[in-house]
């Protein structure tokens, strides 16, 4: 009877087991369906003890019957894999476990497959079907998960025991039973956890504030790092570069330094510097979405004024002056023809050549007539004559004055291809130059680097450039276009009414501007989430709106920066209409530069009367001692 009596609850109790794997599938299913991912990758463990057992069986096959019919399933061995192999779509990987203590080793063997560097982390999601496991295991089950930046992940231990855990608790990772069976938001509330940004001082987007591990930065980046924080609830603690890199960059044994380092090591969570990513960096590196694009370009000297004393002769162009001078001749033809006429027909002896030539000159010049012939034909000519010299003088003094005040350049360096002619030396930091090598051609990046000056990264602290500038008028940069415009505005002449400096027209590069974050970092789709939402709000617009406000630079200056515009997707815009007016007003300070046009027609008219006396004097000595001989050779006879 009591072998009976085993044997029939053996049978019960196995039955009650298969009932519970069916239940444990059914539920594991219905998670799986909820999902909807890509691919769902089923592991199964082929060597496991518990592999020949009924109920890991019967739970196993399942498992795959449910979900293979209804979402794209793979089955996979764990023996195949020593390392999670990198997804590039979403997915769902079950794990199956055998029950209780039985499935410790494969949890340890799971935990050591889990790649850590797994991209875009939050699109894949981990369930666990672990029957009988107790709080403790999974306690060590999550907390090897978040050892591997793991946050999605579930344990289903019965029907109706579903369990996710919270590593950012107030009393640090805690365990919840899940009712719903969805993946939560775990980074809604961080609990004062410490979020660690690499970031340095930056003229533009980064001003630090002392001390500033704790109190952090200003400007644009500085203001998002911490709104960063106080959405997330977490406290930020901002690290510095050691090697004083900034940016980073990659060396010649595959390493990096900067930032970049400090993202591969671990040292740091995200780079909040927003930055270009180099062609090297770009594979090794998670980045936010890019909301604005970054332009490298290339800053020269202006072109110089035009000298003054050409004003005189460019105030027409060749065409017109061609015009000119075979108008006058043609004017001074029909009066010889006229004179000739007069002399046939009347025998009346007319004003001569010279004198002719002398008359029409000067009413050309706009002195009035003071005689010529009674002829009714000639005055009408000559008012004719008068009215188009006093026309086409008063256009041409008034281009005159203009151009005294509105003086031209020459013309502004906008190609590469001139820039040999120039003989600048061509200054920026080292990734600058290795940003701009694969953009352009050989031969223009042979003409770019033929005297360039490398700076280091220290460099990118302050405005270097303006120092240099300083000391030498024949250096260019290679430069960011916010960097660019900002030293335009800091070497704008107000008596010029012009920046020292020009942007060359032919940009060297255009690369997404982002924030980067090591591979696999469990926090990128709440940063990209929260960045989004400050784009969508008008954050970054009220930031940049703030920074111009903020800026150290006088009316003049900054209209010209207002009137550089601005090529991203942060328009800087005045809010203050009066100020916006005010800065408006232009006025126009005549230098000597602008004014030697008038002392080069005071010197020319000096000039031209003293060869004028001159010759008149010597042709008045010429005619007197020529009359002398003749005088003498008459007496002689």
């Amino acid at each position: 009877m009591l072998p009976l009596l085993g044997l029939l609850t053996l049978g019960l109790s196995n039955s009650s087991q298969l009932d519970t794997a069916l239940q444990l599938a059914g539920t594991s299913c219905r998670i799986a369906q909820a999902q909807a991912q890509q691919i769902n990758y089923i592991y199964r463990c082929v060597s496991c003890p518990a592999q020949d057992t009924p109920c890991y069986a019967e739970l196993e096959a399942a498992l795959h019957r449910c979900v293979s019919s209804r979402v794209p399933t793979a089955m996979r061995s764990l023996e195949a894999h020593e390392l999670e192999p990198i997804r590039k779509t979403d997915s769902m990987n079950i794990f199956h476990l055998p029950a209780g203590e039985d499935g410790e080793p494969l949890v340890r063997r799971i935990l050591d497959m889990l790649n850590p560097r797994q991209p875009r982390r939050h699109f894949h999601k981990y369930l666990f079907v672990w029957p009988e496991a107790n709080e403790q295991q999974l306690r060590q089950l999550f907390a090897g998960c978040w050892q591997k930046k793991l946050l999605f992940a579930l344990a289903i231990t019965a029907p109706q025991d579903i369990y996710d855990f919270n590593p950012f608790g107030v009393t640090g990772l805690e365990l919840s039973k899940s009712t719903s069976a969805r993946y939560v938001d775990k980074l809604k509330n961080l609990h004062g956890y410490e979020l660690r940004y690499s970031m340095f001082s930056q003229p533009l987007r980064a001003l630090p504030l002392q001390p500033v591990e704790t109190r952090g930065y200003i400007a644009i980046d500085g203001f998002t790092a911490r709104l960063l924080a106080a959405k997330m609830n977490a406290t930020a603690r901002y690290v510095i570069p050691p090697d004083g890199e900034t940016y980073g960059r990659c060396l010649p044994n595959g390493s990096f330094t900067g930032a970049v380092a400090d993202l591969m090591e671990g040292v740091t969570d995200i780079s909040l510097n927003i930055r270009f990513v180099l062609d090297c960096i770009w594979p090794r590196v998670e980045h936010t979405y890019p909301y604005r694009r970054t332009t490298i370009l290339l800053v020269v000297p202006a072109a110089k004024m035009q000298p003054e004393y050409r004003i005189f002769v460019t105030a027409f162009s060749n065409l017109v002056w061609h015009m000119l001078w075979i108008n006058f001749f043609i004017a001074f033809g029909i009066f010889m023809l006229f004179q000739w006429f007069i002399r046939w027909i009347s025998g009346e002896v007319g004003d001569r050549w010279p004198e002719i030539l002398d008359m029409l000159f000067k009413t050309h010049l706009g002195q009035p007539v003071e005689h010529f012939s009674a002829k009714s034909s000639l005055r009408a000519f000559l008012m004719s004559w008068v009215m188009f010299s006093y026309v086409l003088t008063t256009i041409y003094f008034g281009k005159l004055e203009s151009s005294f005040v509105q003086p031209s350049y020459e013309q502004q360096l906008d190609s590469l291809e001139d820039l040999p002619e120039m003989h600048y030396k061509v200054h920026g930091v080292t990734t600058m130059f290795e940003a701009i090598n694969s953009s352009l051609s050989p031969h223009q990046y042979q003409m770019l680097t033929a005297r360039q000056r490398i700076h280091p990264f220290n460099d990118t602290y302050h405005f270097y450039e303006v120092p240099v500038s300083k000391r030498s008028k024949r250096a260019a940069f290679v430069m960011r276009d916010d960097r660019a415009k900002e030293f335009l505005a800091l070497t704008y002449n107000p008596e010029t009414g012009r920046s020292a400096y020009h942007i060359v027209k032919q940009y060297l590069r255009s690369m997404p501007s982002t924030y980067i974050m090591p591979i696999g970092s469990p926090f990128l789709y709440k940063f990209q989430m929260l960045l989004s939402a400050f784009f969508e709000h008008g954050f970054f617009d009220y930031w940049t709106e703030l920074d111009v406000l903020h800026r150290t630079r006088s009316t003049q200056s900054d209209e010209f920066f207002e009137d550089l515009g601005d090529d991203s997707d942060l328009p800087t815009e005045e809010v203050n209409v009066g100020e916006a007016q005010e800065r408006r007003k232009k006025r126009v300070v005549l230098t000597m530069d602008i004014l030697q046009g008038a002392f080069y027609l005071w010197i020319i008219g000096i000039v031209s009367s003293l060869l004028g006396f001159l010759m008149e004097h010597a042709y008045f000595r010429l005619r007197r001692c020529r009359h002398r001989r003749v005088g003498n050779a008459n007496n002689a006879f």
